[in-house]
């Protein structure tokens, strides 16, 4: 399967892919094609929705990579889910991605945009859009997955990534806390109350409109006893592209933010330029696992160094187990002027 053998014209084409195809970009477009390798398109479809819409295709391609580095063996045979894995431990999985709502701007653009200082509203906005992708999917294994026979007794699981607004990745791990625990990091308290720590609180919704609310907390009672866990990838991005292309020339730096062994709210942040950054294709990957699933995933199917997981304890205390140096987040400065997307 090429990926990048136009088959749709330019003007059709999205803008991301329209960047890829600059003679410049051969690197990246080498390590997305190296994820697309032993991908079955089993719709005749894919190329052309990945050259047109472009970021559920990469989202599904990532996963697709990530599943394999782990040494999972899938069987594209079906045409449903989007991921049947067969061993070691057999579960199935969806890939979906958090979109802008009606009119609202994308993950991408000609310009770098404005950074809000609302954390209220950003976080409440990415949290709207993550349960919105999970609701949707939720209804589609009950209404068509469930009643398949190479899905039944398997665990469920979605893959999320956000690319509901610009900077989308900004929110790190935050809104998909309280979409599936209702564990609320709130920054603007934390901020007021000049605290060492960020405050945290239990919510149960979030507002939707003057008239509406939206419940979050999907793991925290039995209402989505069918989902088994939630992988979310909120820097599989171009950066993630960036990170691992085999370009050391590249005028390119990489600013990284980690947890901080020292006290209070500041990362540990680290700036590196092209040539001696290093990252991990599962660097920035959480799983989330639900304590109530009818189908539970073993806590060790994604069992990596490199990523996070998070567990309910018997007890009831949420365990999160991930690497010393998780990746948290990750902006580049690209110094190089030969082209601009």
């Amino acid at each position: 399967m090429d990926l990048f053998q136009p088959v749709v014209p330019v003007d059709k084409q999205h803008d991301i892919f329209r960047m890829l195809m600059h003679p410049a970009h051969g690197p990246e477009r080498a390590v997305i094609q190296g994820w697309a390798a032993g991908f079955l398109d089993r719709d005749g479809k894919f190329v052309k929705e990945f050259q047109t819409t472009f970021q559920s295709s990469f989202w599904e391609l990532y996963m697709h990579a990530v599943l394999k580095d782990m040494g999972m063996s899938l069987d594209y045979s079906f045409h449903a889910p989007d991921f049947v894995v067969i061993a070691p431990t057999p579960f199935v999985m969806e890939a979906t991605i958090a979109s802008p709502p009606d009119g609202g701007a994308p993950a991408y653009g000609l310009r770098k945009p404005a950074i809000s200082d609302d954390f209220g509203e950003f976080n409440r906005q990415a949290i709207l859009r993550l349960c919105n992708s999970f609701t949707s999917k939720v209804r589609k294994y009950r209404q068509h997955y469930a009643t398949l026979a190479h899905v039944r007794d398997r665990p469920y699981v979605i893959a999320i990534a956000p690319f509901d607004r610009p900077q989308a990745h900004f929110a790190a791990n935050r809104p998909i806390m309280a979409t599936l625990y209702g564990i609320y990091f709130d920054e603007d308290a934390t901020i007021a109350a000049q605290a060492e720590n960020v405050i945290m609180r239990h919510i149960e919704a979030v507002t939707k409109n003057d008239n509406a609310n939206v419940p979050v907390g999907m793991f925290s009672d039995e209402t989505y006893k069918d989902v088994s866990a939630v992988v979310y990838g909120p820097l599989a991005t171009w950066g993630k592209v960036r990170a691992l292309a085999d370009a050391p020339e590249r005028n390119i730096e990489f600013t990284t933010f980690h947890p901080s062994n020292a006290p209070g709210l500041k990362p540990d942040v680290r700036t590196t330029m092209k040539a001696g950054y290093a990252e991990h294709l599962l660097d920035g990957l959480y799983v989330f696992h639900n304590p109530y699933a009818e189908q539970p995933l073993p806590a060790d199917v994604f069992d990596h160094d490199r990523l996070a997981r998070y567990v309910v304890r018997p007890e009831g205390d949420l365990e999160e187990r991930c690497p010393d140096d998780l990746l948290l987040m990750r902006m580049l400065i690209s110094k190089e002027s030969t082209f601009r997307l």
